[in-house]
């Protein structure tokens, strides 16, 4: 058995013991001994009960709604005691009777109000915590007051309780009851007829035809009890006359039954719950002094627990501790973060693996990437030895030539070639280079092509002339082997020719370039497939080159 279920039995019988000394109370005093004393001590022992419980209620209850209503019902019965002690014992119908009976009419504001109540908590049974009450239901409290307004003025109207004309006292004994009083008594059975409904439909299980009766049978008890109390059964009074008493308990057990039942949310087992959780925790004081500790918790000294409210400190063994605040004090609990702190070790030492991976990748990137690099760059130069072979074999002839040349005038134009050639080599490579980037070149680059070129054979002395009618973008390779043509031209005329013009055009068939020079040599050997070559009779030549074959054909 566990410490709980002991206390809780244990305070059973403490409830019981008091109940029946209560009880031994009440007959001592029928019977005359210490009358007086036994009732005041037997109001006391009541009070005393209904106090602690509705302590108790409200410290248990979760739901707001519902631990509202019962502080209310725990009140008004603990009132309901209070003035009913003060009329039995403390005021006399001799000297006072009317405060005596005005607080009669007040035990109705309990009678009233407790089962208007009851039906408010059996609304509210089974009802989440953030649960509010429709307002409408709270119009339910003005039948209980007017019906309340109409006992307190019973001496003005005489609707709830009649006296008789002639007496000279009115007293409790002697009257009867009126119209009012079956109101009032209607009012009370419709609400504990209500209570007693949403009561047996919340006590249904889900599904099931099974319904709790424990929560059922004291509010089935005190109506029973009440009934018979109005037929004023002999037996009834004897045993239980005190209707105060037996509604006030039986009320109390009808929602202790349902706080059992589970029907109304409250924290009695907690301890019991932290104790069993495999969750090793600790509450403290605010000085760290361990108040609760579960079952799954290890001690550790205040020094250590103190450092867990700025930030979790790790124990020994991978053990790390964690603090909240809570009222009064502070939740600490641990957590077995070694298999997690095993794993971080083990990524950092991939991280540590993996950064030196990429380190070797990058490096090896980069080799590659030289690598890549000075092989484009061999094969551009392999190009450029290999399409401009010719030129450079002449540029070293010429070269030989002009310091082997005596004559200035002869250096000279040694020199001129050397340029044109130069040109030639210069625009040619730039040509190879912008076509590795792109298979495209803009046509605006054949005009920067053979401008240089032009410009280098006008110093030598040749008038030249040139214009493209290209738009966009053309084919490198055909830039390319038009500005190969014009060189193969001018190094064939340079030392006969005197003029030059090219004219670069494009038909439905492509592009083409048309070359005129008055060369003294002989071009024909030039004529091929995509080649034409006119000479007209002043010795002009006409050489046209299609590229992709074109009209030559």
């Amino acid at each position: 058995m566990t410490k709980h279920k002991k206390q809780t039995i244990l305070l059973y019988v403490i409830v019981t013991l008091l109940i029946a000394a209560a009880v031994l109370c009440r007959f001592l005093g029928k019977a005359g001994y210490h009358s007086k004393t036994a009732g005041i001590l037997r109001s006391a022992i009541y009070l005393g009960l209904f106090s602690a419980w509705g302590i108790s209620v409200r410290n248990r209850i979760i739901q707001p709604q519902i631990r509202r209503y019962l502080t209310a019902i725990s009140a008004l019965m603990v009132f309901w005691f209070i003035i009913r002690s003060v009329k039995f014992h403390f005021v006399s119908e001799v000297t006072a009777p009317d405060v005596k009976r005005c607080l009669w009419y007040m035990f109705y504001l309990p009678i009233l109000f407790i089962p208007l109540l009851a039906v408010f908590v059996g609304v509210a049974l089974g009802k989440p915590e953030n649960y509010r009450m429709p307002r409408r239901f709270h119009l339910l409290c003005i039948p209980s007051a007017l019906l309340f307004a109409l006992v307190m003025t019973n001496d003005i109207h005489q609707l709830v309780f009649c006296f008789p004309p002639d007496a000279a006292v009115r007293s409790e004994a002697d009257c009867s009851y009126g119209r009012g009083y079956l109101l009032v008594i209607g009012w009370i059975a419709v609400c504990t007829a209500a209570a007693l409904a949403v009561m047996l439909v919340k006590c249904r299980v889900p599904r099931s035809r099974h319904v709790f009766i424990l929560p059922f049978c004291p509010l089935a008890a005190a109506v029973l009890y009440g009934v018979i109390y109005v037929t004023e059964a002999p037996w009834l009074r004897t045993l239980a006359g005190d209707m105060t008493t037996v509604f006030c308990l039986l009320i109390a057990a009808s929602i202790e039954s349902c706080i059992k039942c589970g029907l109304i949310l409250s924290n009695t087992h907690y301890r019991e719950l932290f104790d069993a959780s495999t969750i090793g925790a600790e509450i403290t004081d605010e000085d760290y002094n361990i108040l609760l500790s579960s079952a799954a918790a290890q001690h550790y000294p205040p020094e250590l627990l103190r450092r867990t409210a700025e930030s979790p400190v790790m124990a020994d063994n991978g053990i790390r501790l964690s603090s909240a605040p809570i009222r009064g004090g502070y939740v600490i609990w641990s957590e077995d973060v070694s298999p997690l702190t095993e794993i971080l070790n083990e990524l950092s030492d991939a991280k540590d693996d993996l950064e030196d991976d990429n380190i070797l990748l990058s490096e090896e990137y980069a080799l590659k990437s030289r690598e890549a690099h000075i092989a484009a760059l061999d094969r551009l130069y392999d190009k450029i030895q290999h399409d401009t072979a010719r030129q450079i074999s002449l540029l070293a002839e010429l070269t030989d030539e002009f310091e082997d040349s005596v004559c200035e005038e002869d250096k000279i134009k040694i020199l001129g070639k050397m340029t044109v050639i130069g040109a030639y080599l210069k625009r040619r490579n730039n040509l190879i280079f912008l076509a590795d980037r792109s298979p495209l070149l803009e046509a605006g680059e054949l005009a920067f092509t053979f401008g240089e070129s032009m410009d280098n054979l006008e110093l030598y002395g040749v008038v030249c002339g040139f214009c493209s009618e290209l738009t966009g973008s053309a084919s490198a390779e055909h830039i390319m082997a038009m500005y190969d043509f014009f060189e193969d031209i001018t190094e064939r005329s340079l030392a006969s020719m005197s003029a030059v013009n090219a004219v670069v055009g494009q038909t439905a068939e492509g592009i083409f370039i048309r070359v005129t020079t008055d060369s003294a040599a002989d071009l024909f050997c030039l004529r091929s497939d995509n080649i034409t070559v006119l000479r007209d009779e002043d010795g002009e030549w006409q050489l046209t080159f299609y590229p992709n074959g074109g009209e030559s054909r």
